[in-house]
């Protein structure tokens, strides 16, 4: 169990230096070698847990989206729309908090690798989840079903992700984000189709 421990916290701690050193001076001015030495291991160590630098910046962005969907469903928020409202506040407060650069890098890497895809299937099951749940209520009068609705959202995520990243936004990424996904709320509770 001690071992265990350990080897948790040794890729917890890579994670975290990875990070730091990526926002510091850049994901593709950071090496491997930079990453250990920061975290005071040997180099071989960091391949026990990741193959490539890419894995680690894929690994700590899966680590994020993971803790915002259980946040999310631990919530005491039983209201569908505020539920989405805070799935994409806090994904969107997480890049913020990642940097432009450390997030173009993210992007860059997925979108670069044709078979993987990025790590939204537990946050496309949550919002279909919850868009269900509006429809059940009343409140959603469209006929298009609550996975359209999740890609849809999710669209529209990934093109104020994309105006922020290339400094087309004069606010922050949240709040310009929370505003798109409000409107489209507002559309889904007056409009049927």
């Amino acid at each position: 169990m001690k071992r265990e421990r350990q080897k948790k916290q040794t890729r917890i701690l890579l994670q975290q230096t990875a990070l730091q050193l990526f926002q510091k001076q850049g994901y593709e001015q950071t090496t491997v070698l930079q990453i250990t030495n920061e975290a005071g291991v040997a180099k071989g160590t960091f391949f026990n847990y990741f193959r490539t630098k890419e894995e680690v910046l894929q690994s700590v962005f899966s680590t994020h989206v993971e803790r915002i969907c259980k946040r999310v469903q631990e919530s005491e928020e039983r209201m569908w729309h505020k539920q989405i409202e805070q799935l994409f506040y806090e994904l969107t407060t997480m890049h913020e908090k990642l940097g432009k650069e450390v997030t173009k890098s993210m992007v860059h890497i997925y979108t670069g690798k044709q078979q993987e895809t990025l790590p939204f299937t537990p946050f496309i099951h949550m919002l279909t989840n919850i868009f269900e749940e509006g429809k059940r209520c009343g409140d959603i009068r469209t006929k298009r079903s609550s996975e359209t609705l999740s890609l849809i959202a999710l669209q529209l995520y990934f093109g104020a992700l994309k105006l922020w990243m290339f400094s087309h936004l004069s606010e922050p990424l949240s709040t310009f984000t929370i505003d798109t996904i409000t409107m489209f709320i507002d559309y889904m509770k007056k409009e049927g189709d």
